[in-house]
């Protein structure tokens, strides 16, 4: 049987990436509340669109790939204009930023050497994400007043650097463990 491309998954993925470049124009515009709620519900959406394709068994190597690429974009985009208003610690960002590049550069040179790729996502990995998310979500609800940033919010800062420094310290075990087990390198 095989699965159509344009599938509900797959058009959940692509709303989310739409939704990208709305989320942008609203914090550069300051308009916090809606930026928040728009935000919100393109990251829950990632949960869905997973969700249902495996459930509906429309799973495609496109909605694969649009998955990513839609939740890479939210996130950083949003972390991006975030920083530049000052919401968001430069630190924080340049972690979030370098943990990802390593993660892009290591896969594509795995595959330059090896000639294949097969990314799974680890449990740390999927943790930085979620933790990625609370914190742009967090954020933005305190830029919108819907809730009082405290203390708490430094915490997050350094939550989410922490887990962005093990989870690409990971990544970068596991690509060299596999390269070596494959002596590529």
């Amino acid at each position: 049987m095989s699965v159509r491309v344009f599938n509900l998954p797959n058009v959940i993925s692509m709303l989310r990436l739409v939704a990208v470049p709305v989320v942008a124009w609203l914090i550069l515009h300051r308009l916090w509340e809606a930026a928040c709620w728009l935000f919100l519900a393109a990251a829950l959406s990632d949960g869905l669109d997973g969700f249902l394709a495996r459930a509906l068994k429309q799973t495609t190597p496109l909605g694969a790939a649009l998955d990513t690429i839609a939740d890479k974009a939210l996130g950083v985009v949003t972390l991006v204009m975030l920083t530049l208003e000052d919401a968001i610690p430069l630190w924080v960002t340049l972690a979030i930023l370098a943990r990802d590049t390593v993660i892009v550069l290591g896969a594509l040179s795995y595959r330059g050497l090896a000639g294949h790729l097969e990314i799974h996502p680890t449990w740390l990995g999927k943790t930085h994400m979620f933790a990625e998310f609370v914190l742009l979500a967090l954020v933005l609800a305190s830029l919108a007043s819907l809730l009082a940033a405290g203390v708490w919010l430094d915490w997050l800062f350094a939550g989410v650097f922490a887990i962005a420094a093990a989870s690409g310290v990971q990544y970068v075990w596991i690509w060299g463990a596999k390269a070596r087990r494959e002596r590529v390198i």
